[in-house]
């Protein structure tokens, strides 16, 4: 038996629309709507925007029938409701053809800024084919795309939308939200829409994931590649703008792994080091009480308050950017498990295995002899040059041999093919190495007098 496809909530792949879909199927889910027709779900939002939010939708709608000026309380909401009607009843002007987000073929109306987010109209019309007045668009998609706020968030100055290949993923951030709203509404505490706690879409971004995976536990188990997409918008005025933060899925698999039981306290301690925010520069993150703290001012500031703020870490993963002179900074004079730095270079590196077993069997070598450990890891610190980390390595082979070792310490294949293949960088190698003695030395309590210095170079 075919299911009846219902284009109301179905969903499609477009973000937007995806989301108002989300939002009119949570709505329906309640008791005191269940039973609404789509026209009285349209009443119920706009009675919403504009008693409740006080019509503050400019980010969603230019000149909407909401935003529109010249309207004023009650005629926003009838002005509203005549539009969206005269759509359902198919009166407003219409063309024949297919829609751009649906893909089936049928009555289609015009989408401008006043009525879908994101799309040209106006002085923008060549935004489309045949410099037509809009995108056109299906009834359904654009009634979807009025529902829109009540699953978004402000987040700083802009629109925060999730979207995600994962349906879960998706509906968990829209249901979220409507509760949420809906909640502040009973509560007689809304203003506008749902304001986020979070001023930076990186540190919000992940606070959502690491969210989802402590409530849905399965999420650790599926194989499925699951990309996440925060879209960081504003529809106003003359200046609309998008920018879209990416949790890829190979971060999303790195993520949850070091999540996942025994690495979570290393990972959690390295992440909150490195919180910042411009107004209290004069903080010192404390990791044993995992407090910032101001001797100064004599206060702290507790994870509740400061997870709010900048994370470079967050950051750096988002843009792709290199974190290993980050981590061996840290792992210098913190323990940081060996097992997070492996995950980080096989996931978002797709460095081999082998590779890293070998870096491994290169530290086991250095640590042995203690009495040369603190001159070998100063040369490995200034070993800034490709020759120089090479001829570092090949010393240690020299020396095995020497020994005349039983254990061959590096093959000619594991020498090419491992630690040094054409593309890879020599200072990765030497990075990976140094963390690789730094966290063995705090595994067997080796601790130097004074600290070698690290060499920090950040190669992206």
């Amino acid at each position: 038996m075919i299911q009846e496809i219902n284009y109301y909530t179905s969903t499609t792949g477009d973000p937007f629309a995806d989301t108002g879909g989300y939002v009119i199927e949570q709505l329906w889910k309640l008791p005191n709507l269940k039973n609404k027709t789509i026209s009285q779900l349209i009443e119920y939002a706009a009675r919403i925007y504009v008693n409740n939010w006080g019509a503050k939708l400019h980010a969603f709608f230019l000149n909407s029938k909401i935003t529109q000026p010249a309207f004023k309380g009650p005629k926003k909401i009838e002005e509203t409701i005549k539009y969206y009607q005269g759509l359902i009843d198919e009166s407003e002007p219409f063309e024949m053809g297919y829609c751009r987000i649906l893909g089936t073929k049928n009555k289609l109306f015009q989408g401008g800024r006043d009525n879908s987010i994101l799309s040209g109209s106006g002085t923008f019309l060549n935004f489309h084919h045949n410099f037509q007045g809009g995108v056109m668009l299906s009834k359904e998609v654009l009634i979807r795309m009025f529902f829109v706020p009540l699953g978004a968030q402000q987040l700083s100055d802009k629109i925060a939308l999730l979207s995600s290949n994962n349906e879960k993923i998706t509906r968990s951030f829209v249901r979220q939200n409507v509760i949420e709203n809906l909640s502040r509404i009973g509560a007689k505490s809304a203003d506008g829409v749902l304001k986020s706690k979070f001023n930076n879409p990186a540190s919000g971004l992940f606070d959502f994931v690491h969210s989802c995976l402590t409530k849905n536990e399965d999420l650790f188990e599926e194989d499925e590649n699951i990309e996440i997409n925060l879209y960081h918008f504003t529809n106003f005025g003359a200046s609309p703008e998008i920018i879209l933060y990416n949790f890829s899925s190979p971060l999303f698999s790195f993520y949850k792994e070091v999540l996942y039981r025994t690495l979570e306290t290393d990972w959690k301690k390295f992440v909150r080091k490195h919180y910042y925010n411009s107004k209290h520069k004069d903080t010192v993150y404390d990791s044993k009480s995992e407090l910032f703290i101001s001797e100064k001012k004599k206060t702290s500031i507790q994870y509740d308050e400061y997870k709010t703020w900048i994370n470079w870490i967050y950051q750096d993963l988002l843009l792709g950017k290199n974190l290993l002179p980050t981590i061996l900074k840290w792992n210098n004079r913190n323990s940081f498990n060996f097992k997070i730095v492996r995950l980080y270079q096989n996931h978002l590196k797709n460095m081999d295995n082998k590779t890293l077993d070998k870096i491994e069997t290169l530290a086991d070598y250095i640590i042995n002899d203690e009495g040369q450990l603190k001159k070998r890891i100063s040369m490995l610190n200034r070993a800034e040059k490709a020759h120089d980390i090479r001829r570092f390595v090949l010393g240690l082979i020299k020396e095995n041999h020497e020994q005349k070792s039983e254990a061959v310490l590096v093959s000619l294949k594991d020498y090419v093919n491992y630690l040094f293949p054409d593309g890879t960088s020599s200072k990765e190698i030497r990075d990976l190495l140094l963390i690789s003695l730094y966290q063995k030395m705090h595994e067997n309590k080796i601790f130097f007098e004074e600290e070698s210095e690290i060499i920090i170079e950040s190669e992206n």
